[in-house]
């Protein structure tokens, strides 16, 4: 197992309805701990069963208004949640990108 800590911003002060949603996030498989720290959210997560992109789709669809402090690279969910799969080459000189 490797575990990871992210930090996502807050993007607005949290109510006592999202501390609530944390808590029905901290039953996502793979997400270990959530904190709370002044404007920032911090999840500590299990890298070997979630991605970062995972986790950040998991808060948002929690309803927690965070943003990554990065973008997140590819080769996983992107920031709307829609999984591409950047590791298949798309250009280059495999036969597959080869025009007949």
């Amino acid at each position: 197992m490797t575990f990871l800590l992210t930090r996502y911003r807050l993007t607005r002060p949290l109510d006592m309805k999202d501390y609530a949603r944390l808590g029905n996030l901290s039953t996502v498989y793979g997400i270990r701990s959530l904190d709370v720290d002044g404007d920032h959210l911090l999840v500590e997560y299990d890298a070997s069963r979630l991605h970062e992109a995972e986790v950040l789709s998991a808060v948002r669809k929690a309803g927690i208004p965070a943003a990554p402090l990065q973008p997140i690279p590819p080769g996983g969910f992107d920031h709307t949640g829609e999984f591409k799969d950047f590791a298949w080459p798309v250009e280059g000189l495999s036969p597959v990108n080869a025009k007949g």
